[in-house]
C-alpha cells in the first residue's frame, strides 16, 4: 500500500471515529496529507477538507551559520494548532516554531512557542519578522535551489510534509 493510500485509510478511520464519538466531545475531521508542495493552493485543498500550505520556502544560510528558517502560509479547514515541526537529522539537529516580536525594551527577539493557532479557514502566514520554523544545528548550509522537507504536526494529530525550496527571498 502506498503512502497516499495509507493517508486515505487513516483519514477515513478518523472520520468514522468522529462520527461515533459523544456529541459533547470536541471532534476533528482533518484529513492527513502525506505531501504538499509549493504549488498547492489553499482553495483546492481546503475544499477537499485538508490543511493547505502555499508559498513554502527556506532562506539560504551563510557558510558558517548554524541556524536557518522556513516560511509558508498555512490554512486549516477546522480550528487546530501547529504544535511541532521536524526535518531529517541530516538537515538540522533541532527544529522549533518561533515568533519574532518586540520586547518591553523595544528590542526585537525570537522565541520558541508551544503552538501556533490555526483558526478554521483563515490563512496564517509564517514570514520573516513574524512566525517561522527555526532550523537549528544545521548539518550543512542551506544552499540556493535545494529543497528542505519539513514535517508539520497539528494538535489534532494531522501531519503533513511541506517541501520548502531554498531561496534568497520569498517567492
Amino acid at each position: 500500500m502506498n503512502k497516499k493510500s495509507i493517508a486515505a485509510v487513516i483519514a477515513a478511520g478518523a472520520l468514522v471515529f468522529a462520527a461515533c464519538s459523544d456529541d459533547d466531545a470536541t471532534t476533528d475531521t482533518t484529513m492527513t496529507a502525506d505531501t504538499m508542495s509549493e504549488e498547492t493552493t489553499a482553495t483546492e485543498e481546503t475544499a477537499a477538507g485538508e490543511i493547505a500550505v502555499e508559498g513554502a520556502w527556506a532562506r539560504t544560510s551563510p557558510m558558517m551559520a548554524e541556524m536557518g528558517a522556513a516560511y509558508f502560509t498555512i490554512t486549516s479547514p477546522v480550528d487546530d494548532e501547529l504544535v511541532s515541526a521536524s526535518v531529517d537529522p541530516s538537515v538540522a539537529g533541532m527544529v522549533e516554531i518561533h515568533e519574532t516580536k518586540e520586547n518591553e525594551a523595544g528590542e526585537i527577539e525570537m522565541s520558541a512557542i508551544t503552538a501556533l493557532p490555526l483558526p478554521a479557514g483563515e490563512a496564517v502566514s509564517l514570514e520573516p519578522g513574524g512566525y517561522h520554523i527555526m532550523l537549528m544545528k544545521l548539518a550543512a548550509p542551506l544552499e540556493l535551489g535545494a529543497t528542505v522537507s519539513i514535517e508539520l504536526t497539528m494538535k489534532s494529530g494531522a501531519t503533513l510534509t511541506v517541501d520548502a525550496e531554498v531561496r534568497e527571498e520569498a517567492p
